[in-house]
């Protein structure tokens, strides 16, 4: 009896430690989808960076730079903003209890969706005030 209650109890737990390893992979999956459509977006946010600078560097008399180095500031926060991220994200988790894991990629996940927001945001400003700026 007591041989059949341990076989029960290790399957039980062999199918929990599978159930959070699957848990876990969907969550990171999550967590990366959202990275994937920041990249894209981060892109857009380069191109503008590298239009504002040029504008702050060889502003024509019409372009007032202080306005144009607000936008960079901007660009600039959003840009850093992600790449801070990605230095301190850690997809391997090693040596974290499954609550450990799920917490930190819940927090991930939350702090990658504010960085997407912030970088659409970033993106759609400048592409505003790029449009109504003068160009050389």
């Amino acid at each position: 009896m007591k041989k059949i209650s341990l076989v029960i109890l290790t399957a039980v737990a062999l199918c929990g430690c599978g159930d959070n390893k699957k848990q876990e992979k969907l969550l990171l999956d999550s967590v990366i989808a959202i990275h994937d459509k920041v990249m894209g977006s981060d892109e857009q946010l380069m191109k503008n960076k590298m239009i504002l600078d040029s504008i702050i560097k060889n502003a024509p008399a019409a372009v007032n730079q202080d306005s144009a180095k607000v936008y960079l500031k901007i660009v600039d926060d959003a840009d850093n903003a992600m790449s801070d991220w990605m230095h301190k994200f850690d997809a391997e988790n090693r040596g974290k209890s499954h609550q450990e894991v799920i917490d930190y990629l819940t927090d991930q996940k939350k702090k990658i969706v504010v960085i997407d927001s912030q970088i659409n945001k970033a993106v759609t400003i400048s592409n505003k005030y790029l449009n109504t700026t003068p160009k050389k």
